[in-house]
């Protein structure tokens, strides 16, 4: 029996947005988007734009809401139509999804800065704030042409949805992985520390929707 398809009409909104997003900060920082693209492929980008790092530029900030946005669109894609029936869309709803998602990453990555503080940490616990923005700021980048093929390419196929969130998991990993590698040292000199931000703020919280996502 075939699922009743929600109006595509909002996705085309949202894809729009999206590229205007994209588009302002590339024009915004030309230079910086083309090192930005680089991100996983050398060690540039971090290394440059690092010194100059502050919390959230207009880059950052610009790239950081199309990440919300994309994810929240990927997010109601997947509740959809992996777990539940359609639910019909509406722009204040999505509104307050993408803020409360933009809200909950801030706040864990004010945390994070805040332990930094607290451990005396503040250099390692900076790199691996701007680290983890850079890395979703990229998949936010991916996620863009992913969900537009999802909705308007294979109409939905549960196969790529279940693929987009392999990538998702493998891309935050890899962001991980290359943060450990850069400051291998530092992290081994404070190894209780670091395992013990793994268990409660990058581990945790996927623990906390995966519960949450089997009760339901």
């Amino acid at each position: 029996m075939l699922r009743e398809v929600v109006s595509n009409d909002w996705y085309v909104v949202f894809c729009l947005a999206s590229l205007i997003i994209v588009l302002v900060a590339k024009t915004i920082h030309p230079f910086r988007f083309l090192e930005f693209l680089k991100l996983f492929s050398n060690t540039n980008y971090l290394r440059i734009y690092l010194k100059e790092h502050s919390f959230f530029d207009n880059f950052d900030a610009l790239l950081f809401l199309n990440f919300c946005l994309n994810i929240v669109v990927f997010g109601w894609i997947s509740y959809q139509y992996l777990l539940f029936e359609p639910v019909s869309m509406s722009l204040l709803l999505f509104s307050q999804l993408i803020a409360f998602v933009a809200l909950g990453f801030l706040f864990k990555i004010g945390i994070e800065l805040f332990l930094g503080y607290v451990l005396d940490l503040n250099k390692i616990f900076n790199i691996l704030t701007f680290q983890q923005i850079s890395s979703y700021n990229f998949i936010g980048l991916t996620l863009l042409p992913l969900n537009a093929i999802i909705v308007f390419g294979v109409n939905f196929d549960t196969t790529l949805i279940t693929i987009t969130a392999i990538h998702i998991l493998l891309m935050l990993a890899a962001g991980m992985i290359k943060t450990i590698r850069s400051n291998l040292n530092t992290l081994l000199n404070n190894f209780f520390y670091f395992i013990l931000y793994l268990c409660t703020l990058e581990i945790g919280p996927f623990l906390v929707v995966y519960n949450v996502l089997n009760r339901d």
